[in-house]
């Protein structure tokens, strides 16, 4: 079966379409597309699962008001120590680095305070992208002695400036280095770090192992639960010191203790102007330990996304390119309708796939089966233009003089007619055109010759007169022109140029040269005139030109008026 060379050419376009899209699609704004789909599902997909043992304590401008400018004494922070220790809480993780020294006495109560917990986790933190510990912030020395675990605090935002990724392990020739978020979800299920294999961090103890899909090496995507205020059980500073103290008091407690007990309490501050505020794809304002605990929600409950092999999507991107040219090759009355019922099959597919958090990208192939629909249907709509223009220039002219056929140029006479006698400003000529002795030249030198002849005197005609005006072969070795707005004078004048342009012109062969003369009749358009008529009346005015000599000018009008 032979392929047409169309469809042909309309897999090469999308080849080349699907290409430069897999080829762009880690750069500028392709890659900002692709990080905007998939925060589109985020928003749109049921929330996730939040683990109740995850507790957040916040300074909120509340407590700053009642206690004081931050930053606090450091006794604060030991009595809050003191507070979530005596309520059963399994680890306190401190969103502060602490990198500072405050008082003695201040910093001896703190660090009295993590020692007696034995469960306080600090981070530390990289500066400028460095992730070298000669460069880090670190809490003070009195502090780290009595801290449980620490880890780094750093998460980078994304090209867009949004969070949606946290590097899990930071290696160099220092070693390996932790992010606190890991190193907290890790201890709280005792687990420590296997190894790393096929894009995939591996944790475990001796009953259990957790996959952590990795992507650039070291990042794992953040499964966004919610917004802020949806996610993760918060309590106000101040509140669990209040209830702290009715539990010394012996009173009952102003809030529910009981959920601390073997929970991961984690205090930060949250006041406005205070907190680190980064945009995530649920919400433009989030703060940076929501980050943080979310990763640790995700290893708890393995709420991981996994990302398919670049090749899927690379099939994906190339199968909905290849639509287009399946689809709009030939007519296909239903062709708009499979291809928006193939964007909505993808797009349901991709977020089905999400909902079970499995990420494959749509917004890419979506573009190349755009962007591949808009080239092939372009270039289909160009040849198709370019073919039916072939079909009727094939079908109204000449195939041996390049000049109009008689049929159509009767019909553009006839309307040329009904205009003029419409408007009674327009008027027009015709010519009857006949080569002088045509018959000598096809028995002298031969048919191809007398074609030749008919080409160039043709070809003559055509550079004789104005865009507008029309030329036609009337049959044998006659022509017919149709000069528009032009009186018959002015005719006669633009016949005998043609005339004179066509009896300089030297037809030349191999072997040959001929010159050429013709004899042309004018006839102009009067208001009765129909096409018949005026016809007539240059044919007659040809044989004038005839009967007198050939190689001139006639008309007979003259004396018909």
């Amino acid at each position: 079966m032979k392929v047409k060379k169309s469809f042909i050419f309309n897999i090469a376009i999308a080849i080349v379409v699907a290409s430069l899209v897999v080829t762009l699609s880690d750069k500028g704004a392709l890659k900002r597309i692709k990080l905007a789909s998939s925060d589109f599902f985020f928003r749109i997909r049921p929330p996730l699962r939040v683990s109740p043992h995850i507790i957040v304590i916040e300074i909120t401008d509340d407590d700053i008001a009642k206690i004081g400018r931050w930053p606090w004494e450091r006794t604060w922070h030991a009595a809050i120590t003191k507070a979530l220790k005596q309520f059963g809480v399994k680890y306190i993780y401190f969103d502060m680095v602490f990198s500072e020294a405050s008082s003695e006495k201040e910093d001896a109560l703190f660090g009295d305070a993590m020692k007696d917990a034995n469960c306080v986790y600090l981070p530390f933190a990289f500066q400028q992208h460095s992730i070298s510990m000669k460069d880090a912030l670190f809490p003070i020395p009195s502090f780290s002695s009595y801290i449980k675990g620490t880890g780094s605090i750093n998460i980078y935002p994304d090209i867009d400036g949004v969070l949606r990724r946290v590097p899990l392990l930071f290696v160099d020739n220092e070693g390996v280095k932790m992010h606190i978020a890991l190193r907290l979800a890790m201890d709280y299920l005792n687990m420590s770090l296997k190894g790393i294999a096929n894009n995939c961090m591996i944790i475990g103890n001796a009953k259990d192992r957790i996959r952590i899909p990795l992507v650039d090496g070291n990042k794992m995507l953040i499964n966004w639960l919610g917004k802020w205020e949806h996610t993760f059980r918060h309590y106000s500073f101040l509140d669990v010191l209040g209830a702290y103290k009715d539990c010394l008091d012996n009173n009952k407690p102003s809030i529910d203790i009981s959920s601390f007990k073997d929970s991961i309490c984690v205090v930060a501050v949250t006041a406005i102007g205070l907190y680190d505020i980064k945009p995530i794809p649920l919400e433009a304002q989030y703060p940076g330990v929501g980050a943080t605990l979310t990763v640790v929600n995700n290893i708890l409950y393995r709420q991981f996304i996994n990302i398919p092999p670049g090749w899927c999507n690379w099939m994906l991107i190339y199968i909905l390119a290849f639509l287009p040219p399946l689809l709009i090759s030939e007519e296909r009355p239903l062709r708009e309708i499979l291809s928006v019922v193939s964007v909505l099959i993808v797009a349901l597919l991709g977020y089905l796939l999400f909902v079970i958090n499995v990420e494959i990208d749509i917004s890419l192939p979506l573009l190349a089966l755009l962007g591949s629909y808009i080239a092939v249907g372009t270039y289909n709509f160009t040849r198709i233009s370019m073919e039916r223009r072939s079909f009727f220039n094939l079908a109204v002219t000449d195939g041996l003089t390049g000049l109009y056929n008689v049929r159509y140029f009767r019909m553009l006479m006839k309307t040329e007619c009904m205009m003029a006698r419409d408007d009674s400003s327009k008027s027009f000529c015709i010519f009857m055109i006949d080569i002088d002795h045509f018959k000598n030249f096809n028995d002298t030198y031969g048919h191809q010759v007398g074609d030749l002849v008919l080409r160039e005197v043709s070809e003559v005609i055509k550079n004789s007169v104005r865009a507008s005006d029309i030329a036609a072969r009337y049959g044998g070795e006659e022509m017919i022109v149709m000069l528009k707005n032009i009186s018959l004078d002015e005719g006669l004048n633009a016949a005998e140029k043609i005339r004179s342009n066509i009896e300089t012109h030297l037809v030349k062969d191999k072997d040959n040269v001929c010159k050429v003369t013709v004899s042309i009749g004018v006839s102009s358009f009067c208001y009765d005139d129909d096409e018949n008529v005026l016809i007539k009346r240059a044919d007659d005015a040809l044989y004038k030109a005839k009967r007198m000599g050939r190689n001139r000018v006639e008309t007979i009008e003259n004396v018909v008026k």
